[in-house]
Formats: C-alpha cells, sequence, structure tokens
C-alpha cells in the first residue's frame, strides 16, 4: 500500500546522502587552481543540481499521496542515478589528476582533462541539468496542488498549469536532444578509440563509455518521469485532485462510532475528536 508519509521520509533518506556524494566533487573540483573552462561550467551545473535536490525535499506528505507512487519511485531512481554519476566522475576525476599537486594540474593532466575527457565532462554536465530541470518539475508540480488545495481552479492558476505544461513539454524536448548527443559522443569516443590517439589508452575508452551509458539510462529515467509529471499537470487531473483534497480536509469523526460531517452545539467537554481522516 503507497504510504505517503514513509515515501517523504524516504525522499529525504537518499537526498542527503545524494548531496553529500555531490559537494565532495564540488570540493574535489574547487580545490583545482587552474582548472579548464569545462570543469569551470561542470561546477556551475554541479552548484545547480545540489539546489534543486534541496528544494525536492521541501515536498510535503500530502502533495506526494497526490503525486502518486509512480512519480515518488521515480523521483528517488532518478536521485540515485545523480548521485551515482556524480561518484564515478569524481573517482575518474581522482584518477585524471593523480600527476598534479597542491590544486595545479600538471601539464599532462591538463591535457587529458581539457581534451581527451570532454566528452565525459560534457555528459556530466548534461545529467545534472537534466537532474536539475526535473527535480524543479517535480517541485513545480507539487507546489501547484499545494496552492488549489482549498480554493477553486482560478483564471490566473489556469495560466499557471499551461505554463507548467509547457515547461515539462521544453524539458521532454531538452533530454530528447540530449540523448541523441549522447548517442553522437559515443560515436565519436569510439571512432577515437579505433584511431589509437596519442594520450589515449583502452582504459580511457572503456571508461567513457560506461560513464556515457550510465548516462544515457539516467536521462531516459528523467524522461519517464516527465512524462508522468506531464499527465499530473492537466487541468482536469489538477481540478479531480483538489476536489478529492477537499473532501478528505472535512471528514470529521466523533469517538470511535460516528463519522462524516457534523454540525451543531455541544454543551460540555469534548474527548475523542479527529478532525480530518
Amino acid at each position: 500500500m503507497f504510504d505517503p508519509l514513509s515515501v517523504g521520509a524516504s525522499i529525504v533518506g537518499i537526498t542527503v546522502p545524494a548531496i553529500h556524494v555531490i559537494r565532495l566533487l564540488l570540493d574535489d573540483l574547487n580545490n583545482i587552481i587552474n582548472a579548464p573552462k569545462a570543469i569551470q561550467t561542470l561546477k556551475d551545473d554541479i552548484t545547480s543540481a545540489e539546489m534543486s535536490l534541496q528544494s525536492l525535499q521541501t515536498i510535503e506528505d500530502t502533495e506526494w499521496e497526490v503525486l502518486g507512487e509512480t512519480i515518488a519511485n521515480q523521483s528517488k531512481a532518478a536521485i540515485e542515478n545523480c548521485a551515482r554519476a556524480c561518484d564515478m566522475f569524481r573517482n575518474d576525476l581522482q584518477r585524471w589528476t593523480r600527476h598534479s599537486e597542491q590544486g595545479r594540474l600538471s601539464w599532462q593532466d591538463r591535457a587529458k582533462v581539457g581534451f581527451f575527457k570532454e566528452h565525459q565532462i560534457k555528459a556530466m554536465s548534461k545529467q545534472l541539468q537534466s537532474c536539475k530541470i526535473t527535480f524543479n518539475a517535480a517541485v513545480g508540480i507539487a507546489t501547484l496542488y499545494s496552492s488549489i488545495r482549498h480554493t477553486h481552479i482560478t483564471e490566473e492558476i489556469r495560466k499557471t498549469i499551461s505554463m507548467k505544461e509547457a515547461e515539462i513539454s521544453n524539458a521532454i524536448t531538452s533530454t530528447d536532444l540530449q540523448l541523441a548527443e549522447m548517442e553522437t559522443a559515443l560515436g565519436e569516443i569510439r571512432l577515437t578509440g579505433s584511431a589509437h590517439e596519442e594520450g589515449q589508452n583502452e582504459e580511457d575508452i572503456t571508461n567513457a563509455v560506461k560513464q556515457i551509458e550510465e548516462e544515457q539510462v539516467a536521462l531516459g529515467g528523467s524522461r519517464t518521469l516527465l512524462e508522468e509529471l506531464l499527465s499530473k499537470a492537466r487541468e482536469d487531473f489538477i481540478a479531480r485532485a483538489a476536489s478529492e483534497s477537499k473532501k478528505r480536509s472535512t471528514g470529521v469523526t466523533f469517538g470511535n462510532s460516528n463519522s462524516g460531517f457534523q454540525a451543531g452545539v455541544v454543551i460540555g467537554p469534548i474527548s475523542g475528536v479527529t478532525f480530518g481522516k
């Protein structure tokens, strides 16, 4: 049975360690004094992804109940994918910079990070951008449900719904483009490997392919989550969810026997009363 209380706690439970992994990667990147431009761009993407993860923790249990089990499970998978990709990239980064000292890249390491690892760095940035967009979309839909829980859908809310639908649709289109770019990048890496360019070795090729394939899986998961969020962003679904929320909020239980909405004047003490069900 779907329990929104346990879902909310489990989301926080996997988000906290994911943020920790992201911060470790950011610390490693910050320690590189003369980092190439690609690394500087990656740092910005990491910071944005961390902020979106933190905002995901603000979704309340009542909103997880409306979003449903599928979105909750897909969100947890997306968080885990993001953390795993950051941890994998961090291991690669430490291997790439093994010749460097005191935060300065040696010329060998700078060449490897600046050119030979370009595809992996770009792929990591793409995945972090996708994480940010997907998590922000989930927070946006949850916030929308929360805002209409005790009101009717106004023209202003309709405009907000339309805007959210457009944002998620654009995010799906962007994810499709990223997946196509990933496929192109894989082809280029394999072609480079077959050419045996100087500075490349079989381990470099294998690790680059492995990371990009991992990120393809993660992007596919994000796309599935975005599709589900898009279905929840429809006005008819939101209106129905808001109506059901109002019905639940008016349930009153008197003692252990009577239930439903009751009104009247009661003189004397009352015990065993639960507002909401």
